[in-house]
């Protein structure tokens, strides 16, 4: 009897122990099923190394010239298109990704870019890409008695006029920055107001040693790269890719990306529009508000750009640094009555501004 009955615990047992595992195995699945795909590290880094595989066997292809010359170029902005879709993957899952992999992941898309960059001029037509001025308005000729501006000195007329059908000088505010292939940088100036147009798409633009200045950007823009600004006020159109920016203070930021992110800055004011949470790094005394900058043909560039609608991530703000439950106190949102209006660069030109 006693054997039995102790048979028949060790049976009970088992069982208990068997449904235990069973049930522990039910909620692994359905915590499986039921997580987003995106949130996991592995799951980014198969989608990734798919698409970027797809993009260097494509590259490989056209300079082995196995693309056909007449689809050539429909060829390149395919690939081109699929270096957008990475940028984007990478965005989406910036919140969640340790630093490491968002940094390799954004090493890798910059180096796509080149070897897009470098196969593009050499199967296809070189085209320059440059950011212009709007054309300004003519202003009355001179009087002979005036002195004319020099190129050496790029002095203003007695009247205040300058002599534009003469050329600018470079280092001039309304001076448009030389053409080069597909990258742009506006440094190293200080009271000044800077007006650019994209013309081409897939542009990247890098502002960088500003100190009181203003800067328009009306267009599309890829990457967008801001470093060392000081008391300044930034109106950016829509940039597919992302926005990285580092050494801020005292400023006014106005962006739309699908990904920006904030380091070792302060007391700086941003108003955006983003598809993922913002990121700040070593930041403090920031503020955020929604986007607020217009001009002719925004809306079309915002639509092209998948940023039409205001996502309400502007106050989502992720502070990579604070990691207690409680908000992070480095940011804030900016009060109602404290907000600018929406800044309307549609007719503003690039002229000094001197303070």
């Amino acid at each position: 009897m006693l054997e039995r009955k102790h048979a028949e615990r060790l049976e009970r047992l088992a069982l208990i122990n068997k449904n235990r595992l069973e049930g522990s195995s039910i909620r692994k699945s359905q915590a499986a099923d039921s997580s987003d795909p995106r949130e996991s590290v592995d799951v980014f880094l198969a989608a990734f190394g798919q698409k970027r595989e797809v993009v260097e066997k494509g590259l490989a292809s056209a300079l082995a010239n196995e693309v056909e010359p007449t689809h050539i170029k429909r060829h390149l902005d395919d690939l081109a298109l699929e270096v957008g879709a990475l940028e984007k993957l990478v965005a989406d899952a910036s919140y969640f990704l340790p630093a490491y992999d968002v940094r390799s992941s954004q090493t890798t898309i910059l180096k796509l870019k080149d070897d897009l960059e470098s196969a593009s001029s050499q199967l296809l037509p070189k085209k320059k890409f440059s950011f212009r001025n709007k054309a300004a308005k003519k202003v009355p000729a001179p009087s002979i008695e005036e002195k004319p501006t020099t190129l050496e000195t790029g002095q203003v007329k007695p009247n205040g006029l300058q002599d534009t059908p003469q050329p600018v000088p470079a280092d001039s505010p309304a001076a448009s920055l030389p053409e080069i292939n597909n990258r742009e940088r506006i440094q190293g100036k200080e009271n000044m107001v800077f007006v650019r147009d994209a013309d081409v798409l897939g542009a990247e633009l890098t502002l960088s040693n500003l100190n009181k200045c203003k800067v328009y950007l009306r267009g599309r823009l890829t990457t967008l790269y801001i470093d060392s600004l000081r008391n300044c006020q930034i109106f950016v159109g829509p940039v597919t890719g992302s926005v990285f920016i580092e050494n801020v203070e005292n400023s006014t930021l106005v962006l739309a990306s699908h990904q920006i992110r904030i380091h070792s800055t302060k007391s700086t004011d941003f108003y955006v529009r983003v598809r993922s949470r913002p990121i700040v790094e070593y930041t403090t005394k920031n503020r955020f508000a929604p986007y607020a900058f217009s001009y002719l043909g925004i809306e079309e560039d915002l639509r092209a750009a998948n940023l039409a609608e205001e996502t309400g991530l502007w106050e989502k703000v992720d502070d990579f640094r604070w990691l207690r439950a409680v908000p992070s106190p480095n940011w804030t949102s900016v009060p109602l009555k404290e907000r600018i209006h929406v800044e309307d660069g549609s007719i503003v030109t690039g002229v000094g501004c001197d303070e």
